[in-house]
């Protein structure tokens, strides 16, 4: 079943702002329909969950900027014992990424992390993320790595029952991060798109 949905439709289902709404309409088009993100139940889901990685199609790259060396060992306490340790990392994002991610820090619609994750993406999709990581912040790939990410963490099948905690965890791991928003905003993408 092939679903379509307008830029005022997608903008409603994600909370997101027109203009966002509007520059990745078709490329979640496009990405949806290559991975059977078809039914009102997927759809709803996958968009319900690319709203709040991206809050609400606004970021395709995870903000790793920290003014604050004592916020940063707090957030991070494996990789920093004190806030000497994390000192030269304030203010220093590209650093950090480096430290954390080994420079693959998520990027995309929902955030793509870990080295294995872009070069399993770009095997699959025919692309060099782990060459080129910025491609998927760009429209296209952001939605692109996105849908292959559900697809490949089988996320269809929670979707089909309305199970947003099952989905979360698929997503995100045991932590089930926002779970209270993800499921919100699913309520909130099924009227949207009906």
């Amino acid at each position: 079943m092939t679903m379509t949905f307008t830029v005022e439709q997608l903008a409603a289902a994600t909370s997101a702002p027109y203009g966002n709404a509007q520059t990745y309409h078709q490329p979640l088009l496009d990405a949806m329909g290559r991975f059977d993100i078809c039914s009102l139940q997927r759809q709803a889901a996958f968009l319900a969950t690319v709203a709040v990685e991206s809050a609400h199609l606004s970021a395709v790259e995870e903000g790793l900027y920290y003014k604050d060396a004592s916020r940063l060992a707090r957030i991070y306490p494996r990789a920093f014992k004190s806030m000497a340790d994390a000192e030269p990392y304030a203010r220093n994002p590209k650093g950090l990424s480096e430290l954390l991610y080994k420079g693959m820090h998520g990027r995309g619609l929902v955030q793509l992390t870990w080295r294995k994750n872009y070069e399993r993406a770009g095997e699959s999709l025919g692309y060099d993320y782990v060459g080129n990581p910025a491609l998927v912040t760009t429209p296209k790939h952001a939605a692109l790595t996105a849908a292959w990410y559900w697809h490949d963490a089988k996320c269809n099948d929670p979707a089909d029952k309305g199970d947003m905690t099952e989905v979360t965890r698929r997503v995100n791991g045991p932590a089930l991060m926002h779970l209270a928003e993800r499921k919100a905003q699913y309520e909130t993408a099924l009227k949207a798109l009906t």
